[in-house]
Parts: C-alpha cells; structure tokens; sequence
C-alpha cells in the first residue's frame, strides 16, 4: 500500500464521510430527544427499529469491505474512499446502535452484540494508527531498497569483513565468522519485535571490534575499515528489522480484527433472528 494511500484517506475528499457521519448523528440526537415513545427508549419502537435497520446495514457494509478491498489496486481513489467510510461510519454505528437500544445494555444477546461491536471499532482505530503509521516505516525502513537489494548488500558486507578481517587475528575473525553465519532477522515473534536484539552476531562483533587492541598502521587501518562495514550491515539489519517489526504489528493487528468482526456479524445475525422469532 502506497504512503499516499496512509496520508490521505482520513481527509478523504476534505473528510466528506467525517461530515456525513456527524450530519447523520446530530440528526439522530435531536430526534431521539423529540421521539416520545409512551415508555423508557428501547429498541422495540418504530424509531429503535429504524436505526437497528440502520445500525445492521452498516454493519453488513463494513463487513463487506474487508472483502471489497481486495478487489482494487493499492493507492486507487476509490480504495481511499472506501477506507474512510470504513473508519468513520463504524465510529457512527456505535452511537446509532445505542440510540436503537435507548442506552439499555445488559445481560442479552444485543448487548453482547455492541460488546462484539464496541472491540471491533476499537481494534479498527488501531488499524488506522498501523494505516497511518506503519506504511511509512515500511517504506522509510529501507529507504529505497527493496528487501532484495538489502539482502544482498548484507551479504557483500560480510564478504567485505571477511576480506578486512584477514591478518586481524583469530579472535576477531572468529567473531566476523559468526557475525555472517549467525545474524538473523525475524524468528520468534520477540525476535521480529525486537530492533535491537542484545544477542545479535553482529552487534556483538562491532563491540568485540571496539575493545581490540592491534598493532601497527596496516593493522588500525585494517580494523578501522572493518568497523566501518559492521557499522553499515548494523544499519541496514535496523532497517530490515523496523521492516518486519511493522509487519508483525500489522498482522497481530489483523488476527484481533477479523475474528472480531466475524464475531459481531455471528452476533448480528442471531440478534436479527431472535428479534423476528419474538416478534
């Protein structure tokens, strides 16, 4: 997904869907207010049922998207579209839906509904963070290199080590040895969390490289130049791994989302079924 995409789809067309949204909840308080159904609001009424009609087929909308989206190119107007009606009508559905239900939550089936739907919202306005957020890590992390092209410029480092490593003793060949066998990006998932990771090959080489002593010109120029490659292949493996580090978030962030949103659609459905079994 493109940075622009991650810049642009909250002020979407000068945040159209934020005004339609706030237009449709002003309407919605006053006429709650002036609606004077007999009784204590509920959704039984004509007005509680009109915005459960509304509130459900928001709900079916934003469901749909998740499977919409995949049909557009990333960056194309029309997904920026859909994605700020996606944040901001679900951030309206939950006010509608207490609306329907007059404020009354408890022990019931349309309470654990708003639950389901309540954590789903929440868990959106996440994503919206790693949309906003992490698109640009992702591009940034790696500064114009493709993971490819950082993979390999890794690999041309250590052989570069390797070639200024020669005649700086065993010990601090030893040490670049594991530096190129050993370092890892990814792994567990605190490995792919962690950017700094205390144990990496590499960063323990460069401060091995910096308490050694060595003799002779040829030899501090030998070592100098070889702090200068474990310096580079540290910043290109931070980079890598803010690359990965954002992508795990992003797919954590997905394994909450999704299971919750089929959760509020199972919800949904059982709500709508039980409301016109009873009726």
């Amino acid at each position: 997904m493109e940075i622009k995409l991650s810049e642009s789809f909250l002020a979407y067309k000068n945040y159209k869907y934020l005004k339609i949204s706030a237009v449709v909840l002003l309407v919605t308080l006053v006429a709650y207010l002036a609606h004077d159904p007999g009784r204590a609001p509920n959704g039984g009424t004509w007005f509680g049922y009109t915005l459960g009609t509304i509130s459900a087929v928001l709900v079916l909308f934003l469901g749909w998207f998740g499977i919409k989206k995949r049909q557009f190119m990333s960056g194309t107007d029309l997904l920026k579209g859909w994605l700020s009606a996606h944040v901001y009508l679900g951030v309206l559905v939950i006010f509608l839906s207490l609306f329907h239900s007059g404020f009354q939550l408890g022990l019931n089936l349309h309470s654990l509904l708003w639950t389901l739907l309540l954590l789903t919202v929440l868990s959106g306005m996440y994503g919206v963070f790693c949309y906003v957020r992490y698109p640009s890590i992702l591009t940034g992390s790696r500064q114009g290199l493709t993971r490819a092209e950082i993979l390999l410029e890794l690999s041309e480092l250590d052989l570069q080590a390797r070639d200024a490593a020669m005649g700086l003793g065993d010990e601090i060949n030893a040490s670049i040895l594991r530096a190129a066998d050993e370092t890892q990006v990814g792994g567990s998932l605190a490995k792919m969390l962690n950017l700094d990771p205390a144990d990496c090959p590499t960063k323990l080489a460069l401060e091995f490289l910096d308490a050694a002593d060595v003799s002779g010109t040829e030899q501090e120029v030998a070592l100098r130049k070889l702090r200068g490659v474990l310096i580079r292949k540290s910043e290109l493996l931070r980079r890598l791994r803010t690359y990965v580090r954002a992508a795990t978030l992003v797919r954590l962030w997905l394994y909450f989302h999704i299971p919750l949103s089929i959760g509020t659609l199972v919800a949904l459905a059982a709500h709508v079924f039980a409301v016109f079994f009873y009726w």
